[in-house]
C-alpha cells in the first residue's frame, strides 16, 4: 500500500503544514479524502506564471513572456546562469525523517519542497521564490516559509555556509530579502521537526472552527463540526 493511501498524512510540505495548523480536519479532507476543490483564478494564474518562468529560464521560450517584464534583468541573468549549469529551476526536492536527501516518491520520504530557482556558488547559495498577487512588505507572512526552505537546502548541500532568500513579487517589481547562516537555524529546524511530526502522526484530525475560517472553507458543507453547525 502506498504511503498516501493510509489514514495518516505521511508526508508534509510548507503548504500542507499551513493547512493542517489552520484546521486538522481541513487537511484530512484535502490530503486523505482528496475531495476535489474549485481552484481560485489567482492560483491558476500563479501556476501559469511559474510555468512561463521555468520555460524561459530553461531556454524553451525564445522571447520573454510579458508577465515577467518587471524582472527583465533578473530573468535574463537566470537564463544565462542556467546555460552555465549554475541554476536549478522548479526542482522538486525531498528529505527523510533525518532531514537527509531523498527522492520525491521514495518510501522513506517525509518532507517535500519545490524550489523556484536556486543559484549555488561554492559555499553560498541564493534561493529565489516567485510570488504573484499582492505585495507583502518585509516578506510578511512568508518568513516562516523562507526559514524552512533554508533549513532544507542547508541539509541537502552540507558544504553550504550561507544562504540568501529572495521573494520576487512578479506583479510589483519588489523584492523581500532574508539572509541565513547554517549555525543559526538548528533550533528552528528542531521546531519545524516537531510541527511536521505532529502532523504526520495525527490520526484524529480535530476541527478548529471559527466564523472567518469556516466561511471560506471548501469543506464547510460536509463538515459537521463547522462554526455554523455549532452556532
Amino acid at each position: 500500500m502506498a504511503r498516501e493511501e493510509t489514514n495518516m498524512i505521511n508526508r508534509w510540505s510548507y503548504s500542507r503544514l499551513g493547512t493542517y495548523e489552520s484546521c486538522p480536519k481541513k487537511a484530512y479532507y484535502r490530503y486523505i479524502e482528496k475531495i476535489p476543490e474549485e481552484q481560485h483564478p489567482a492560483a491558476e494564474r500563479g501556476i501559469k506564471i511559474h510555468g512561463l518562468a521555468e520555460q524561459y529560464i530553461k531556454g524553451e521560450l525564445e522571447e520573454m513572456p510579458k508577465e515577467l517584464y518587471l524582472f527583465y534583468e533578473g530573468f535574463e541573468q537566470l537564463r544565462e546562469d542556467y546555460k552555465k549549469g549554475d541554476v536549478c529551476v522548479e526542482e522538486r526536492w525531498a528529505f527523510n525523517l533525518s532531514w537527509e536527501k531523498s527522492n520525491w516518491d521514495s518510501e522513506d520520504t517525509w518532507g517535500r519542497y519545490i524550489i523556484d530557482a536556486l543559484v549555488k556558488q561554492g559555499t553560498y547559495a541564493k534561493i529565489i521564490d516567485f510570488k504573484t498577487g499582492r505585495f507583502k512588505s518585509h516578506g510578511g507572512g512568508y518568513k516562516d516559509q523562507c526559514v524552512l526552505y533554508a533549513c532544507c537546502v542547508f541539509n541537502r548541500f552540507p558544504d553550504l555556509e550561507e544562504i540568501d532568500m529572495e521573494l520576487w513579487y512578479i506583479d510589483h517589481h519588489k523584492i523581500s530579502r532574508f539572509h541565513f547562516k547554517r549555525e543559526e537555524l538548528q533550533e528552528t529546524q528542531d521546531d519545524f521537526h516537531k510541527r511536521g511530526l505532529k502532523m504526520t502522526t495525527d490520526t484524529e484530525f480535530s476541527t478548529t472552527p471559527s466564523e472567518f475560517a469556516c466561511r471560506f472553507c471548501s469543506f464547510k458543507n460536509i463538515c459537521k463540526d463547522n462554526f455554523y453547525e455549532r452556532s
